[in-house]
């Protein structure tokens, strides 16, 4: 058995839920914690899938709305429909720390998404660690790669990783600096322990790297996990953090807004290292998009984006 410890649904940005499932089937994935993001908001979504498939999802809502009371009321509507905690991000907990009470009220879960600051959040996290103590936090995308000396020059961020109750998900690793990343793992393995990390594919923007789930799977081997070892990151340790947990009944998702009312909008970073095509493209792919307009019109991209958007399936929900 394999647990997906971080996915992404909903359209236009991420993946249909039926995509996600067929993509879970096909590499014996067999249960996920989904979310949405910022950027596509589509709570609807997340909740579908634990409605139609109870047990196999666990829902990872947004702090989002208009201001204190609307977004207040958006996170309650979320774990009242059975949504089992929020992806936050570093910000949000530096500024918004009354969204982890929330959380805590609700006996849910923070993953907490920060790549650059992640240090800066460890003492907020502790105290709403003691402050609750059926309290998770989980460190999104390795908490936050950094060189490995940093963790002794951050006692807070020391004592983050060494609390029974916070959890990294070792996601996004091919984005980051090769020796930066084997590093900062090989620091987190030592550092938070086998028992407390899982495996996590952020589907599908891995895709967008042209990375599979298979050789997702495959890094964690430069680290020679024993058997027990690769049973916990891929399976016992999300069943044990997350599955264990106990489960809100879930409801209808009756939120006080439109999410995407408040969607941030920004280009999604597709082929991060360049997109490299068959050439006998290149050439066809100018002469378009010359007789398209050219420069005057736009720069190649959008020309991609309007060959894309004539002949893909259309968008929307689920």
């Amino acid at each position: 058995m394999t647990s997906d410890a971080y996915l992404h649904v909903g359209m236009p940005r991420f993946q249909r839920l039926s995509d996600a499932v067929s993509i879970m089937d096909q590499h014996g994935i067999d249960r996920a914690l989904v979310c949405a993001f910022q950027t596509c908001p589509d709570l609807q979504t997340v909740h579908q899938a634990i409605v139609e498939h109870p047990g196999r999802f666990i829902a990872a809502g947004l702090p989002i709305g208009g201001d204190r009371t609307e977004i207040t009321a958006g996170i309650r509507a979320q774990f009242e429909a059975g949504f089992t905690g929020l992806r936050v991000s570093g910000d949000h907990v530096r500024d918004w720390p009354w969204v982890l009470d929330l959380i805590g009220e609700y006996g849910g879960f923070a993953l907490v998404c920060d790549d650059v600051r992640f240090a800066d959040d460890a003492a907020i996290l502790l105290d709403h660690l003691d402050r609750h103590e059926d309290g998770l936090v989980i460190g999104g995308h390795f908490a936050g790669p950094r060189e490995p000396g940093a963790v002794a020059g951050e006692p807070a961020l020391g004592e983050l990783f060494a609390h029974p109750r916070f959890a990294v998900n070792f996601s996004r690793q091919a984005l980051f600096p090769h020796d930066l990343i084997e590093e900062w793992a090989a620091t987190l393995i030592e550092q938070v322990g086998w028992e407390r990390i899982m495996w996590a594919s952020e589907a599908p923007v891995l895709h967008w790297r042209d990375e599979s789930i298979g050789t997702a799977m495959q890094w964690i081997d430069r680290f020679s996990p024993t058997d027990a070892q690769r049973q916990g990151f891929f399976e016992e340790n999300a069943r044990r953090l997350l599955w264990s947990r106990p489960q809100r009944e879930v409801r209808d998702l009756d939120l006080p807004f439109d999410p995407f009312d408040y969607r941030v909008s920004k280009p999604a970073p597709m082929w991060n290292f360049g997109l490299a095509l068959d050439d006998g493209l290149p050439g066809r792919m100018l002469e378009g998009w010359v007789a398209w307009g050219g420069p005057e019109r736009g720069v190649l991209r959008h020309y991609l984006e309007a060959v894309l958007d004539e002949h893909l399936p259309p968008g929307g929900g689920a």
